[in-house]
């Protein structure tokens, strides 16, 4: 230090004890990559099944609120009954509440997916919740491992006992000779109880007073039918739209082409035996006609009467699409060639008419191709092409400057500004141009995709959706959903969806990835029956330095119909324990006309709350705090308006 030279102190400012906070959050999107710590505000580290800004039945937004999932639209390929147990000797009523369970051994007589269950029931003493059908298989003659999920609205079941259908958009691997379980219970937060009906023809049921903790054995059968179907999953689908004919659904399954009825979900086939070695079917349409590919046998169309072969020998493709009044095809043998049609004639093909992607060859081959902004893009696996011009004597096909290819046909998708798709190290956008990564805040996700070339995707209502297999999956069981509008991340489990289309009136249709089956996809607040799990999490608020005593928390939700509680979970300086937990009452109350109320002293509030703000009195102390939002049921939609904190921080000791 210099001689003479004199140091000038700040003056110290006194910090108060505690200083108090209201924090309001907001929603922005998922990011599984980002240090908890280091997240935006309104991002979450993990949440499933939840939809940003989503709509609500009456049109109102909501912050955040529970997906709707698939609902039966076709009858699955192969579907026959399996076992029965249909006596009525010696019938019983045997009843089923939330903590009393009843279990039905089976034995499958054949092997495949199981599709359906029917049972037979009927209301009991007022029940207020859904019925659960669950599939377990057997551990030393009692009900084991989990396998599936549905159920059955008690809107399905009747005052008389009837059968009544639950649906597994899991379908699990039965085995012949193998035994397994139906357990049956009501759905958390109900109360009243449902019966079954019993025949005393066997005794291999049983009964759990706690909720499948313990099983005792019982002196009756209950009755019901099980239905396996064929082992193989949708092979391709799309809507086929003649300019004057009724619009009728295809799909591919096996070795056959069926349509599906509009009304009763039954098929029929239009044609059979093609190859049992096809994988992927893509269809195209044009002149009032579909064509589709399979790899492995010659082009084939549809014209509303009858199957034919493409003519003029294009030879056997994999890829099909119509550009400038041409069908262009991707050959098989030579998978870097791209062959097409003669003008307006889909059945001539001349010796000429083909390009190789790129020329010279190389030993990256075509992976997929689009039509986009009038121009035929080509997507190899590392990289892609676009080829410009109306005709041949002007075509030209050049490099994109956007140099990111493409894993297969199923993930590229546009809508009129991009293309979308999953490349090998993420999911990318194209605007004809120029690539840009989308997914590098859910790059875990990424990485833990099993198998890149098992995922498809479609676009629609402003989401890029792609569904692929997570972890050990061997065929896709989730999804990942770019909001377009919002350029955010969202994420669905137990999605076993392949080959999504959309229809002529923008209704997304969705392929089973297990079975050979198609759902109208986004109808209810379940999986074809299978409850929903809803998970938001916050981000961890706080900044390590200073302990926040969080005083309250106060969520604003929508309040629904049937009984159920939100679960609210808090985990303090990031212990992932989340030990602290509250529930929140989630039904509306209240008096109604007609409902049986009467006037008295005491004045009578006529309709129920719409919107509950419960006051959650907390008073934990941590440098650290994360809420985390649960809930898993059948018919029980989250909708999360906004949610607030009030704090008190700590002087910094």
């Amino acid at each position: 230090m210099l001689s003479g030279t004199k140091i000038r102190r700040n003056p110290v400012v006194p910090t108060p004890r505690r200083s108090n906070k209201i924090l309001v959050q907001n929603f922005i999107g998922l990011d599984t990559t980002s240090p908890y710590t280091d997240l935006k505000d309104g991002q979450s580290p993990s949440y499933y099944n939840c939809r940003l800004y989503a709509r609500t039945a009456t049109d109102r937004r909501v912050a955040v609120g529970t997906r709707k999932g698939p609902d039966f639209y076709s009858v699955p390929l192969g579907e026959t009954v399996d076992i029965q147990q249909t006596s009525s000797a010696g019938a019983s009523d045997q009843p089923i509440t939330t903590t009393t369970w009843l279990a039905k051994k089976f034995t499958a007589g054949a092997s495949g997916k199981l599709t359906k269950v029917e049972i037979r029931p009927k209301q009991g003493t007022s029940p207020t919740q859904h019925l659960i059908i669950a599939i377990y298989s057997d551990s030393s003659g009692s009900p084991g491992t989990l396998m599936a999920t549905s159920s059955i609205l008690s809107s399905a079941i009747t005052t008389n006992y009837a059968y009544a259908a639950a649906r597994f958009v899991e379908a699990p691997t039965v085995v012949a000779s193998t035994a397994y379980w139906i357990v049956t219970y009501m759905q958390a937060g109900g109360s009243g109880n449902f019966l079954w009906s019993s025949t005393t023809n066997a005794t291999t049921a049983k009964t759990s007073s706690n909720s499948g903790g313990s099983w005792s054995a019982a002196s009756y059968d209950l009755n019901a039918k099980t239905y396996v179907s064929t082992n193989s999953p949708l092979l391709g689908g799309d809507r086929y739209v003649p300019s004057a004919a009724t619009a009728k659904t295809i799909i591919a399954h096996g070795q056959n082409i069926y349509s599906v009825s509009d009304v009763d979900g039954t098929t029929t086939s239009l044609v059979g035996s093609l190859s049992s070695s096809a994988t992927d079917y893509y269809f195209a349409q044009a002149n009032d006609k579909i064509f589709w590919v399979n790899g492995q046998d010659v082009p084939k169309y549809y014209d509303n009467s009858s199957v034919s072969n493409v003519g003029g020998t294009p030879g056997v493709s994999k890829f099909c699409a119509f550009h400038k009044n041409r069908l262009f095809l991707v050959n098989v043998t030579d998978p870097a060639k791209v062959v097409y049609s003669d003008l307006g004639d889909y059945d001539a093909y001349t010796s000429t008419n083909f390009i190789y992607v790129p020329s010279p060859k190389s030993g990256d081959p075509i992976t997929g191709i689009i039509v986009f902004q009038d121009n035929l893009v080509i997507f190899t696996r590392k990289t892609k092409y676009v080829l410009f011009g109306d005709d041949p004597g002007n075509f030209v096909l050049r490099q994109s400057s956007g140099k990111k290819g493409a894993v297969n046909q199923d993930v590229i998708k546009a809508d009129p500004n991009y293309i979308y798709y999953l490349a090998d190290d993420g999911v990318y956008r194209y605007n004809g141009s120029t690539d840009q990564l989308m997914s590098d805040a859910i790059q875990t996700e990424i990485d833990n995709m099993a198998d890149k070339t098992k995922a498809s995707a479609v676009v629609h209502n402003n989401y890029y959706r792609l569904y692929y297999p997570a972890g050990a999956a061997t065929a896709n069981d989730s999804c990942i959903l770019w909001d377009t509008l919002n350029n955010f991340w969202l994420r669905d489990s137990n999605t076993y969806i392949d080959k999504p289309f959309v229809n002529e009136t923008n209704d997304l249709i969705e392929g089973s990835s297990l079975v050979g089956v198609i759902y109208n996809a986004e109808q209810d607040y379940s999986d074809l029956g299978k409850p929903i799990a809803f998970k938001y999490w916050s981000k961890y608020f706080g900044d390590g330095v200073q302990k926040i005593f969080l005083r309250r928390v106060i969520p604003s939700i929508r309040l629904q119909t049937f009984p159920y509680s939100l679960n609210l979970y808090i985990d303090i300086d990031q212990r992932n324990t989340a030990s602290i937990r509250n529930t929140i009452a989630a039904q509306a109350s209240g008096s109604e006309w007609a409902d049986g109320s009467t006037w008295t002293t005491s004045a009578i509030t006529w309709g129920s709350q719409t919107v509950s703000t419960p006051k959650i009195i907390q008073g934990t102390e941590a440098y650290w705090h994360q809420l985390r939002f649960e809930q898993t049921g059948v018919q029980t939609p989250v909708e999360i308006l906004s949610y607030i904190l009030q704090i008190r921080i700590r002087r910094i000791e």
